[in-house]
Parts: structure tokens; C-alpha cells; sequence
């Protein structure tokens, strides 16, 4: 039964800059975004992103999502557990900025470097947006589970390009990082702000995810345009 954030969580939330919210999706949808993103993967479409800075490591980003798997809108984007908990953040109206699926393989699934979203979003500070981030394995410490360092949305952190990449990366002191494992259908949000990163995958099996990004209605970023086919307003919409 969907149900908004509680204050306590809330309270949590905008403290820290990130928030567990407990298992969310039932096995079964979880069973159907494990397909989906194997699909990916086996088909190796050329939207597909790296995310490894590491030699003889991958860790592929897989965007856009809905627009090619059509269960995908159904079981996240219209989900209203996922919509309620974002609602909770952004209010009553707020468009899609991304959605993407995470694909860590076994054995040598790269860990991902520090940093906070909006390093690639480059909107201005005061834009409200949430990253909702869905568990389709087990995210564990040996797999590469989600890293936060708590408070850091609270102000913004340089970043650097890494050479040769996509990637940024923001400097950060390990002593202030917390591990986030969490079970398969866990959501877990965070702030545009805070700083994060995974592990690497040294398992046998592969980590998967899948997350989207929730953002007030707003003007194009310096580095991020709107498009209403890809950023379709998840709850409310432009006034009439």
C-alpha cells in the first residue's frame, strides 16, 4: 500500500541527504526489472554508458529506459509507492529528469568514484531534485552497495574530471562514509547534492539497479535540456 514519506523519515532525509525507505516493490516486479536489464546487456545497445575508470573493470549505465521497455514506465515510473515517496521531496508536481538500470557484472564490476548528481545535471542549487535508486539484487559490501557521505548535500563539493571518461569525481574523506547494503526491491533516495559512490562487485553474481530522478518543473540547465517525450511530468504538469 503506497503511503508518503513519515516526518521522522523526512526529518532523516533532509539531515543527512539520503534515506532508505524499505523494500518497495514486490519479488515479482523485481523479477521483471531483472529481465529487463538482462535484455540490455545481452543486446549491447550503443546508448549504453560506462562508468568504470578502472582497467580490466566495467560498470555499464543503460539510458533511456522507458521509451524501449514499456514495463519499465509501468512498474517505476507509475508505481505510486515510488511517486508518493517523491512526492514527499519534490511536492505535487514534478517531471521525470532521467531513468536508467545499473548493470555491476561479476567478478570484475568496477566501483563507482565518489561524487553528487548534479556535477552532470548542473542545475542551480535551489532545484529540488531526488534520485530514487531500486535494489534489483541484494546490494551487499562484497557486490558494490551504495556509499554516502551523510550531510554532504548541505553544500556543494568540487568536483574533477577523470581523464579518458564520462566520470567526475569529488574528493572525499573515507573516515566520513557510511555502506549502504540494502535487499533486492529496496528504494533508497538522495539529494542532487550528496556525494556517493559504490563498490566494486567481487561476487560471482552480478549487482543490478535501477533508479529514476524526480525534479521540480524548471528552466534547462547548463548541461541538461528538457524534452517532453523523454521528461514526461511524472505527477501534476504545466498549468493550463
Amino acid at each position: 500500500m503506497s503511503q508518503p514519506l513519515s516526518a521522522d523519515q523526512l526529518a532523516f532525509y533532509r539531515e543527512q541527504g539520503y534515506l532508505d525507505c524499505g523494500r518497495v516493490l514486490a519479488t515479482s516486479a523485481v523479477d521483471e526489472l531483472r529481465a529487463i536489464i538482462d535484455g540490455f546487456v545481452a543486446s549491447a545497445r550503443k546508448e549504453n554508458v560506462g562508468l568504470s575508470a578502472e582497467a580490466g573493470k566495467s560498470y555499464t549505465l543503460f539510458t533511456p529506459v522507458f521509451t524501449v521497455a514499456s514495463r519499465y514506465e509501468a512498474l517505476v515510473l507509475q508505481n505510486p509507492a515510488i511517486l508518493d515517496i517523491l512526492e514527499s521531496i519534490l511536492g505535487p508536481v514534478f517531471r521525470l529528469l532521467e531513468d536508467a538500470m545499473f548493470f555491476k557484472p561479476a567478478n570484475h564490476g568496477a566501483a563507482l568514484a565518489y561524487h553528487h548528481d548534479n556535477s552532470y545535471y548542473g542545475f542551480p542549487l535551489d532545484v529540488p531534485a531526488v534520485t530514487c535508486w531500486i535494489a534489483i539484487d541484494d546490494s551487499t559490501l562484497d557486490n558494490g552497495c551504495l556509499r554516502f557521505v551523510p550531510g554532504s548535500h548541505l553544500q556543494d563539493t568540487p568536483h574533477e574530471q577523470i581523464t579518458g571518461t564520462v566520470l567526475t569525481r569529488a574528493a572525499v574523506d573515507e573516515s566520513q562514509v557510511i555502506d549502504l547494503p540494502v535487499p533486492a526491491g529496496t528504494v533508497v533516495i538522495f539529494d542532487k547534492l550528496t556525494i556517493h559512490g559504490s563498490g566494486p562487485n567481487t561476487t560471482d553474481r552480478p549487482r543490478r539497479a535501477c533508479n529514476i530522478v524526480g525534479v521540480v518543473p524548471t528552466v534547462d540547465s547548463k548541461l541538461r535540456h528538457f524534452d517532453d517525450t523523454l521528461n514526461p511530468y511524472l505527477r501534476g504538469g504545466p498549468a493550463a
